[in-house]
C-alpha cells in the first residue's frame, strides 16, 4: 500500500494556542493494511437496514474516512434484539506480530431494543503492528446500547480506535473503554445527542508504563432538550509515559436543560510522565448546565504511610492502588467475561517481567 497516509485525528471543535501543540494529533505514513482476524461471538452479521449511520462524524475525524477507503474493508453490523433478551455481541480481534489491518464496525439499537456489544483486543506480548477500529452506532428511541472495548495489545502496538454515533429520543449509549497494552493509543469518541432525553456515559480508563503513549478526544454534542452526558477518565501513569485527553461538551442552540458533565483523575508515578489535559465547554444555549474538572497528583503520603504501616511496600501500594483504578472502570462494564480478560492480562505482564508492580 505504498508510502500510507498522513492523517491529522483529534482536532478540538475550538482551537486553543498553537503553541501548546494540543489542537490535534498527526500521524505520518499509516497503512490501513489487511482485513484484520476478528473472532465472532454471540450474533450473525445484520441484513441490510435503511439507516444509513456510515456518515455520521466520530471523534477521531475525517481522516480516519481517508484510512477506511484506503483499507476498502466491509463493515460489521450488528443489530440489537428486544429488550427482554439482553442481546450481547462479542468481537475478538487476533492481531498477530507485524499485522496491520482496519475493520469498521455499525451497530444498529431499533426502537425500544438493546445491545451490548463487547470488543477486545489481543496479540503476542511483545507484538509491534498496527489495530485501527472505526465504530459508528445509532440508538433509535428508547433504545439501549452499551459498548465495552478492551486494548490489550503488545508492548509494539499502535492502536486507533474511533467512534461516533446518534442517540435518538430516550435513547442511551453507555461506553466503557480500558486501553492498557500497546505503544501509542489514539481514542477518539463523538455522540450526537439529538434526541430528547438522550443520553451518552463513557468511562475511560488507561495504563501507562515506559514510554507508552495516549491520545484522545471525546466530545459530546447536545440537539436535543434535557439531553445529558457524563465522560470520566481515569489512569495511572508511570515511568515516562504520555497522555493528552479532550473532553467536549458542546451545547447547541435548542439543547434547553440539558446537562453535561466531564471529569479526569489522573495518579502519577514517575518525575518522568507527561499529563495533559483540555476541558472544554462550548454553549449556544442558556438553560443548560455543564461541568468539567480534573484531579491530578501522586499517592497520598499518608495513605502510603497507612499502608506501608500494616506491612506494604511502597512497591506493593502502588500497585494496589493501581488494580483498584482499573478495576473500577472494568467493573462498570457489568460482564463478568470482560473482567477475566483484564484480570489475566494484568497477571500475565508480571509474569512477563513487564511490569512487576502490577498483578
Amino acid at each position: 500500500m505504498g508510502q500510507g497516509l498522513d492523517l491529522t485525528i483529534n482536532r478540538l471543535p475550538a482551537r486553543t494556542w498553537n503553541w501548546l501543540r494540543m489542537n490535534e494529533a498527526d500521524l505520518k505514513q499509516i497503512e490501513a493494511g489487511e482485513s484484520p482476524t476478528v473472532i465472532t461471538e454471540g450474533f450473525e452479521e445484520a441484513e441490510p437496514w435503511n439507516e444509513d449511520i456510515s456518515v455520521l462524524p466520530t471523534g477521531m475525524g475525517e481522516d480516519m474516512d481517508r484510512l477506511a477507503g484506503e483499507a476498502g474493508t466491509a463493515a460489521i453490523r450488528i443489530q440489537s434484539g428486544p429488550l427482554k433478551e439482553k442481546k450481547r455481541a462479542a468481537l475478538h480481534f487476533v492481531c498477530s506480530d507485524g499485522g496491520k489491518s482496519f475493520q469498521p464496525v455499525e451497530l444498529l439499537v431499533r426502537e425500544g431494543e438493546c445491545l451490548t456489544v463487547i470488543m477486545d483486543f489481543t496479540s503476542p506480548p511483545e507484538a509491534e503492528g498496527l489495530a485501527a477500529v472505526q465504530t459508528r452506532f445509532q440508538v433509535n428511541k428508547n433504545g439501549r446500547l452499551k459498548l465495552i472495548q478492551l486494548q490489550l495489545l503488545g508492548s509494539g502496538y499502535r492502536f486507533l480506535n474511533d467512534i461516533g454515533g446518534r442517540c435518538e429520543e430516550d435513547g442511551a449509549a453507555e461506553v466503557v473503554q480500558l486501553f492498557l497494552g500497546g505503544s501509542e493509543t489514539y481514542a477518539g469518541c463523538r455522540a450526537d445527542l439529538a434526541g430528547r432525553d438522550s443520553v451518552l456515559n463513557a468511562d475511560i480508563g488507561y495504563l501507562g508504563r515506559g514510554n507508552q503513549r495516549f491520545d484522545m478526544n471525546y466530545a459530546a454534542d447536545h440537539r436535543g432538550e434535557r439531553s445529558s452526558s457524563r465522560i470520566l477518565a481515569g489512569g495511572v501513569l508511570r515511568d515516562s509515559a504520555f497522555k493528552l485527553f479532550r473532553g467536549t461538551i458542546d451545547f447547541k442552540s435548542g439543547a434547553v436543560g440539558a446537562e453535561g458533565e466531564e471529569k479526569e483523575d489522573v495518579l502519577l508515578f514517575g518525575d518522568d510522565v507527561v499529563n495533559q489535559t483540555i476541558p472544554l465547554i462550548l454553549c449556544a444555549e442558556e438553560d443548560v448546565l455543564g461541568s468539567h474538572g480534573a484531579t491530578i497528583g501522586r499517592l497520598d503520603e499518608e495513605l502510603l504511610f497507612y499502608l506501608c504501616s500494616r506491612g506494604m511496600s511502597r512497591e506493593e501500594a502502588e500497585a494496589m492502588i493501581t488494580r483498584a483504578r482499573l478495576e473500577a472502570v472494568c467493573r462498570k462494564s457489568g460482564d463478568e467475561a470482560a473482567e477475566q480478560m483484564v484480570h489475566n492480562y494484568l497477571k500475565e505482564v508480571k509474569e512477563n517481567g513487564k511490569q512487576e508492580s502490577i498483578s
